[in-house]
């Protein structure tokens, strides 16, 4: 349920300084919630997206290259193409985290009631991992369908606010990832992490082009395999376990800290 914001009275207004720490957090999800076993959430953190935004438009110029960026459609002849976007990932400043479900061990549809209640869950707790202290983020996120009822942009932005009794998510927004490359970039690293885990069940394969890259972003951030989780300066890979996130009271999905608060 969303909670209702008074409005400051002018007595209470305050002026927020210049360099008040701010970020843009992006949002996409590799995977079919509601019927793969394997689905990851990621989240990629820029303090300042328009350094990397331009470096990638840089990259589609001089390659004259003005496609989608997305992993399903990755072929042969795009693979280097991709390499390069993930070689400007790496050199960024950018900060992606990301929960991997494998809903044969811990099914968080079935724990939380639905598919959009999970995802809540999943995004729900991205953010908590990444937004810093006093920082204010805004939230980009890919669109999909959901019923009339479903809140989520309202709703995440008011239990991530809650949880932490300030103002750390000050909008959240839903884009059509063709829009928008840096979303685009979320679903390269989400899937790529994704791509490891369907291929350790023999669920995908080890030479087409998506293994290649998968391989390859691995070999960039330094990281040997995603299947156990890691966490570096730049990554924080995530395996969700039934017991790190607990139904809130009234239905929503939360952490067991956002529940007791």
């Amino acid at each position: 349920m969303v909670g209702t914001i008074s409005k400051l009275e002018p007595a209470d207004r305050v002026v927020v300084p210049m360099n008040q720490p701010t970020a843009v957090a992006f949002l996409d999800e590799s995977g079919a919630i509601a019927k793969d076993r394997f689905f990851a959430v990621g989240c990629l953190k820029l303090e300042e997206p328009a350094r990397l935004l331009r470096a990638v438009q840089l990259l589609r110029d001089r390659e004259h290259w003005y496609q989608e960026i997305h992993y399903v459609a990755l072929t042969r002849d795009t693979l280097p193409f991709y390499r390069k976007v993930v070689d400007l990932l790496v050199e960024s400043d950018a900060v992606f985290s990301c929960f991997v479900c494998d809903r044969d061990a811990a099914d968080p549809v079935a724990r939380f009631g639905g598919q959009f209640e999970a995802y809540e869950s999943l995004a729900f707790q991205l953010l908590l991992g990444s937004i810093r202290p006093f920082e204010v983020v805004t939230v980009l996120a890919d669109n999909y369908s959901t019923p009339a009822g479903v809140t989520f942009e309202e709703s995440i932005k008011a239990r991530v606010n809650q949880r932490l009794q300030r103002l750390a998510v000050s909008k959240v927004v839903r884009l059509d990832s063709r829009a928008a490359d840096a979303l685009q970039l979320v679903d390269l690293l989400v899937s790529a992490v994704a791509f490891e885990f369907r291929q350790s069940v023999g669920a995908a394969g080890l030479r087409s082009p998506k293994a290649q890259l998968a391989g390859y972003v691995r070999q960039k951030y330094e990281v040997a395999t995603f299947l156990n989780g890691c966490k570096t300066e730049a990554l924080n890979i995530k395996i969700y376990r039934d017991n790190q996130l607990v139904p809130a009271q009234g239905g929503s999905a939360s952490t067991s800290a956002d529940s007791s608060a």
